[in-house]
Formats: C-alpha cells, sequence, structure tokens
C-alpha cells in the first residue's frame, strides 16, 4: 500500500525558522474524560402528569403527551402521537435552550420505543444570537425498526456563531403512529486545547480550494455531501500513480501529549483515503516513529475515522493530513475534521471572589425569558480640547499630530495615569492626574517604535512589542521614557503589524500577547487573533489560534453593504485584559467592502472598524453572545465615525470602569482620490477618547414583561457570601435561588429577600451559603430590569 511521500523537512508546516518559541506549554496528563452533564428541564418527563412541562409542543399534526406505560424510568415518559393525513403535517417537542460556547461539543442522549409504525427522531440543534436556527449544525438520527427501548445518540460540535443549543424529538412529515421517549441526558465537551484551522471546510476564502489546507491533485470544496454544515472537501484520485493530500496547518503540541484525531468520510466511489497524524520536530520534518494513520473502510453514508498517538519528547507541532493512497483510485468526501488531546480541561467549576460577568456564556448554563443588551460606554473627554469632538482626551498636536491608539493607559501608585500611544514620528507618552486632562511628555516620541500594547510586570518594569521587519521584537523600560532592545532587537514572536501585550496574572503570573497572523492561505482572512505567552518577553510559545470572524459577522456586513460584492468581516486587533473572573476582549472589527487587491497586499481593504466585547477563561476559547458595538454610532462627520480601535488595559477607578480607545476619521486606506467611488470618507487623523461605565455594567441579561431567569452551571466557589450587580428599575425585583447541581433548590435557600432598585447588593438574609454539599448553582429570577454580574466572597 503505497504512503505519502514526504520532505524530510518542511517549514510549510507553518513554524519559522529563527523565531524564539518555547516548547513547554502545558503540563501533560493522562487522557481525559472530557465530558459534563449540562441541565436538561424535565428530562425524565416526571414534572406532570398530564402536560408536557418545560418542553415546547408544536406542530398540527398530532399530540404530545405524558404517559405512564411505558417508561424507561421513573413514573412518566413523553408519547408522541402524529395523527396528520395532511402534508406537513407534524409533531415537534423541544427542550429549553442551554447555553454554549463556540468549540464546545454537546451530545444527546434519549431512549425511545416504537408502539407502532411511526419513525420518530432525535435532533440537536444549535442557535445564534439572533434566535435563528444554524440549519447547517442540525444532526439528528432516526428511531429504528427494533422493538422495545432502543438508545439513541447525536452530538456535534457547537459553530462559532452559536450562542444556545436544543434537543428536539420530531414526528417527521411522512410518518404516522406513536412513539415513547423518555430519559432524555446532554453531555459536553469544552472546547478543545487543539483546533484545526478550518476543519469543517466552510472558508471560501480561497473556493474551490479548502484554505489553509496544502493541496496535491483534484482536491476541491463541495456542497454535496456534507457531514455539518454547507460544504465538504473532496479528494477524487483517477491517477493511481500520484495520489491527492490535503494537509492542514501545523497546530503547536508538547511532548508527552496524546491526540486523537477523527475525520468523518463518505466513499462515493472505489475505495481510497487515510487519516494520518504527524508530528513534528522543531524545523518541521516528521518521520514514520512519529506519524500514525487509519485508512477508510467500506461502507454506505458518513462513517467515522479516529486515530491516536502520544508526541515524541521533541515535538513541538502537530498536523492532519487527508490522503488518498498512491496505488488507488476512487472518490471521498472528507468533513469535520477534529482534535482531542490529554490536556484538554473539564470544564472549571472553581470560581474565585471576582465578579462574574455576563459578557460571556462560560459559566452559563441556560436562561429564559431574558435578552442580551451591550451597555455603550459613555464618552468622556477633556472639555478644554476646542475640536468639540465627544469623549476626546487626546487631539492633535505638534510633533505628533496623528495620535493613534495601540499601547494602554495604566496607573501608578500614586495616582498618576500614563498614556502610550502611537504617531507618524513614533510612540508618545502623556502622563494626567484624573485620566481625563493630559500633559505630554516632553516634545518628542519617547521610542521610534510604535507600541504593540504596553505590558507592566508586577513589582517590574514595562514591557512592549513592536513590529519589525513583519513579526515582533522586545523592549522594555524601568521608567516608560528610555527603551532597550532585548534580544539584541532580533525578532521574538511571529505576526503580522498588529500585536497588543499584557501581564496575565493568573496560571503564577505570566505575559500574554494577542497577535495578529497572517498565515499564507488563512482560513479566517488575513486578520486573525492568535494568543502566546512568555515568562521572560523574549521566549514566547508558538502563537495558537484564539479568534476569527464568523458567518454571522460576515452576514451582517454583507447586509450592510448589499451592493458591494465580497464585502466581509475580520478582525483587526485585540487586547485580553483581566477582570474579576474572565479576561475581556475589545475585538476590533473590521468590515471589509472593498478589496481593490484580492490577491496581494490586504492593507489595500477598504472598510469602517467597530469596537465589541468578547470573554473568556483561558485568552484561547471566547464567547460573544452579544455582537454590538460599544460605541454610539456616530455620525459620519464625527471624529470616531471611520476606523476605530481598542486599548490594551482597563482601568477600575471606584465604582467607574475606564476603557480608552482612538479612531480615525475616516475608512481603513481610503485616499482622497477614492472619494466616492470605493469609499465615503478618507481616512483622516485620530485622536483617542474615553469610555466609562459603571462597574461591571458592561453587558446584561434583560428582563422585560413577563420576567425571566438565569441559571449558572455548576460552582464551587472559593467564597460564601454571594453579591449581585443589578438595576431592577421602578418595579422590577430580584430573587436568587440555591440549587444543586442537578438543579434541584436547596431547602432553606429557594430564595433570597426580593431585590429592587438599580444597586449592588449582598443576597437576601442568607449571608453565607454552605460550605459544603457544592458543587451549587445559582438561578437570578427578574420580574424587569437588567443583570450584570455576581460574585461570591
Amino acid at each position: 500500500m503505497g504512503r505519502p511521500r514526504l520532505l524530510g523537512s518542511v517549514l510549510a508546516g507553518g513554524l519559522l525558522a529563527g523565531v524564539l518559541l518555547s516548547p513547554t506549554e502545558f503540563s501533560v496528563r493522562p487522557l481525559a474524560d472530557w465530558t459534563g452533564a449540562r441541565l436538561v428541564a424535565n428530562a425524565g418527563f416526571e414534572a406532570s402528569a398530564s402536560a408536557v412541562s418545560q418542553w415546547d409542543v408544536t406542530g398540527s399534526g398530532g399530540t404530545a403527551t405524558i404517559t405512564t406505560s411505558p417508561v424507561h424510568g421513573g413514573s412518566g415518559a413523553l408519547k408522541v402521537t402524529d395523527s396528520s393525513t395532511a402534508t406537513g403535517g407534524s409533531v415537534s417537542v423541544r427542550s429549553r435552550p442551554v447555553a454554549v460556547v463556540p468549540g464546545e461539543t454537546l451530545t444527546a442522549h434519549a431512549f425511545a420505543q416504537r408502539v407502532d409504525q411511526t419513525a420518530g427522531s432525535l435532533y440537536l440543534e444549535y442557535w445564534r444570537p439572533d434566535g435563528t436556527r444554524i440549519d447547517g449544525a442540525v444532526v439528528v438520527t432516526d428511531v429504528t425498526g427494533a422493538t422495545g427501548w432502543q438508545a439513541l445518540t447525536v452530538g456535534a460540535v457547537a459553530p462559532d456563531d452559536a450562542t444556545t443549543a436544543t434537543v428536539l424529538v420530531y414526528s417527521k412529515e411522512s410518518a404516522l403512529g406513536t412513539t415513547v421517549w423518555d430519559d432524555v441526558t446532554l453531555d459536553s465537551a469544552p472546547p478543545p486545547a487543539r483546533k484545526v484551522p478550518n476543519s469543517s471546510f466552510e472558508d471560501l476564502h480561497d473556493s474551490p480550494l479548502p484554505s489553509p489546507w496544502a493541496v496535491t491533485g483534484s482536491a476541491q470544496l463541495v456542497t454535496s455531501p456534507v457531514h455539518t454544515g454547507n460544504r465538504a472537501l473532496r479528494m477524487a484520485d483517477s491517477s493511481g500513480s500520484t495520489g491527492v493530500t490535503a494537509l492542514s496547518k501545523a497546530i503547536p503540541v508538547t511532548g508527552g501529549e496524546t491526540l486523537t484525531a477523527t475525520a468523518w468520510y463518505q466513499i462515493t466511489s472505489g475505495l481510497t483515503g487515510s487519516l494520518y497524524l504527524e508530528y513534528r520536530k522543531a524545523d518541521g520534518s516528521s518521520s514514520d516513529p512519529y506519524k500514525a494513520h487509519v485508512d477508510v473502510t467500506a461502507g454506505a453514508g458518513w462513517r467515522k475515522l479516529t486515530v491516536s498517538k502520544t508526541a515524541p519528547s521533541d515535538a513541538t507541532s502537530v498536523t492532519l493530513r487527508l490522503y488518498s493512497e498512491l496505488d488507488a483510485m476512487g472518490t471521498t468526501v472528507w468533513d469535520d475534521v477534529t482534535l482531542r488531546s490529554s490536556v484538554d480541561g473539564r470544564y472549571a467549576e472553581t470560581v474565585g471572589t471576582g465578579s462574574v460577568l455576563f459578557v460571556g456564556d462560560q459559566r452559563v448554563e441556560s436562561y429564559t425569558g431574558m435578552s442580551r443588551v451591550v451597555i455603550k460606554g459613555t464618552p468622556r473627554g477633556d472639555t478644554a480640547l476646542t475640536d468639540g469632538a465627544t469623549g476626546v482626551v487626546l487631539g492633535g498636536g505638534t510633533w505628533d499630530a496623528n495620535p493613534r491608539f495601540g499601547g494602554a493607559v495604566l496607573r501608578d501608585a500614586d495616582g498618576t495615569y500614563r498614556m502610550w500611544y502611537n504617531s507618524a514620528a513614533g510612540t508618545g507618552l502623556a502622563t494626567s492626574t484624573d485620566g481625563v486632562k493630559w500633559t505630554r511628555y516632553g516634545t518628542g516620541p519617547v521610542s521610534t517604535h510604535g507600541p504593540g500594547g504596553i505590558a507592566q510586570k508586577p513589582g517590574g518594569g514595562y514591557y512592549t512589542l513592536y513590529p519589525k521587519n513583519g513579526q515582533y521584537a522586545a523592549m522594555t523600560s524601568q521608567d516608560g521614557i528610555t527603551w532597550t532592545d532585548l534580544n539584541g532587537g532580533n525578532i521574538v514572536l511571529p505576526g503580522f503589524d498588529v500585536v497588543n501585550v499584557g501581564w496575565d496574572p493568573t496560571n503564577g503570573g505570566r505575559f500574554v500577547a494577542l497577535s495578529k497572523q497572517y498565515p499564507t492561505g488563512s482560513p479566517y482572512g488575513a486578520r486573525t487573533i492568535y494568543t502566546s505567552w512568555s515568562t521572560d518577553f523574549v521566549h514566547w510559545t508558538a502563537p495558537r489560534f484564539a479568534l476569527a470572524s464568523d458567518a454571522l459577522d460576515h452576514e451582517k456586513v454583507a447586509a450592510r453593504y448589499a451592493s458591494r460584492a465580497g464585502a466581509s468581516s475580520e478582525i483587526y486587533g485585540m487586547a485580553g485584559m483581566r477582570y474579576g473572573e474572565q479576561f475581556i476582549g475589545v475585538p476590533w472589527m473590521f468590515d471589509v467592502h472593498e478589496r481593490p487587491n484580492p490577491l496581494g497586499n490586504p492593507g489595500e481593504d477598504i472598510g469602517r472598524a467597530h469596537l465589541e466585547l468578547a470573554a473568556s477563561q483561558d485568552l484561547l476559547n471566547w464567547s460573544r453572545p452579544a455582537r454590538d458595538a460599544i460605541v454610539a454610532e456616530p455620525a459620519q462627520t464625527a471624529w470616531n465615525w471611520g476606523f476605530q480601535v481598542g486599548g490594551g488595559s482597563i482601568l477600575t477607578v471606584g465604582d467607574e470602569v475606564r476603557y480608552y480607545y482612538g479612531s480615525f476619521a475616516g475608512e481603513h486606506s481610503c485616499g482622497s482620490e477614492d472619494v466616492p467611488s470605493l469609499c465615503a470618507k478618507a481616512t483622516g487623523n485620530s485622536k483617542i477618547a474615553l469610555l466609562t461605565w459603571k462597574r461591571d455594567r458592561f453587558e446584561a441579561f434583560h428582563a422585560a414583561s413577563g420576567g425571566g431567569s438565569v441559571t449558572t452551571r455548576t460552582l464551587t466557589p472559593t467564597g460564601t457570601k454571594v453579591t449581585v450587580n443589578a438595576n431592577l428599575g421602578t418595579s422590577g425585583q430580584l430573587n436568587v435561588a440555591l440549587l444543586d447541581a442537578a438543579g434541584t433548590p436547596i431547602p432553606g435557600y429557594e430564595t433570597s429577600n426580593p431585590i429592587t432598585g438599580d444597586t449592588v447588593v449582598n443576597w437576601g438574609t442568607k449571608t453565607n451559603i454552605p460550605t459544603t454539599g457544592g458543587p451549587f448553582r445559582l438561578q437570578f429570577q427578574l420580574t424587569a430590569g437588567d443583570l450584570y454580574s455576581y460574585s461570591i466572597s
């Protein structure tokens, strides 16, 4: 049997020669059980003796009732009877939604028993923030013709634009009769530590090629058949002598780590195909002892391949290869290539004493009767400035006539604010006693290099990365004024032209860099966010993919510029800032509506940029359930209409939170000669401004008429006193209940004293939650108003 013909040293694996990358990133442990239980309300259909409680029943084709016989467990089960005679008649019984984060894998299980000739189905569905179902992510399995109780299982990975998931029991339009259902469960595996770029072949940047997979031979995207989503990869081998290959980008790994790769395939003709897992050394090379593979087998429909191998001690990356054998001919379609690792973690139940925000859904189990609301920042500017620009704290000077933000604002122990910012002449420094009125330091730049954020190590000096030859070099300073090169001014991190650095206080403390990476044939466009860590600011871990625009972002831009072919979204830059029990990200959402040079320099792309919110527990997996700007939409004449860029720090001063950002007046790469043919407003000079919020109030769960509730995932708190940040308005009330892991109210803690008004309050008369018996859940029940955060101190 033929095997791939590989080069002895492969730099195409994604590693850059000469870049200092630390191979140590994780402590390796045995392959884990990745799954944990999620709550399905009334999963055993025991909540009522008649009506189907906490499931939504729709369809005019029949009935859904509770039965006492047959049952799989307990005293009740769901009986679905389809008696429709008209075309289109059906019965749907859908669970209440659970919150999900992108990359999370859900697996639904249920028991079913056919009573007569019906053919029911079990579905797992994912939903977008706007309430629309992601049809390409729906997965289903049918009841078989077996007698007695049969176990059904269906699972899928949550797409990047998914915020909730539901389980659906469905009687098809063509089916008549009765099926009984019972004991529905839902398992969850958190997002994997190792992500395969464009794992489901949905990207269209290089269509019909599957960017960024390196292809040899006849391999291209197809829309049918597909396993999930809208596209798959078809590999057709008609020569029998050269083979066909699709090779993934290199993914960083650690020696001793065990990876399990899976891929779905469907044979359309012949019998050909293998899935390879290939570990690589630092120079990109691989050899037979570093590889493992499994071959396709004959069979109809979609089938699954799985291959595992432990990384050799000197392995630094892994690639996945889809391969058609040299001596075989035929056509195979591939989809949904994934990796699971021994470094994958389960959902982290432990919660510290900081604020838990509702910016992301990492700690949210479910919500009902609630909508998501982004709270736009309140502009606060220097009234002494004469340009009339709302919220501006720093405008054009003499040597720095074009101040643009790409740095940070930090506060010294004596209360002095210091701002590092970019200008055409270099990096500027300004100081302030109140954070609003600023004085420029000196008459020239403190550095000739533009900063990529400013990181301050506790008890140490200042650190920054700066662009050099299309990558990043490092500098340090003790006073923030005089800077010296680290590593002799040589490159320390690969990248493109935007990077934000900061200090990550978790994991013992380390520097973090969120960089823009532009690998050739990127699956996410020219602008994609990757994460790296360092303990000395010189030796960095290999950049790992963290965040990119998704299908929902692209569709919003395409709708905004309906007359512009190819309009799409990218993320120009983002900082990750620790706030309470999570990191907050402020992605610069670049709405590209013109690509004058689509195959060349992406710096010529034209469009506006606005700032949104994201949240993460680990700086790698991000949740964005509400897609709205944090800056109020400005008029086209305004200074900040065009291209907004976010700073790399967030400050809390008393009960006020401050975030500094900059903006160009016009669009990216829009010159006066391009107006109005390609764009509406030339780029123009930049200014720097300040947004403020009340503490924790960035995003809210909003309960309108009828009220609603939010239930957390399981929590193992280090504290005992619950504090809630909410605004209930003039008529709303908030109650807080303590639940056990199964979602059952704990006696004596079913509810707190009602909370009213606009306040931060402690939890009712229960000053302390139990110190034993956990993990627990919190359930917030609102009649009206906004819920922003909670903490357990």
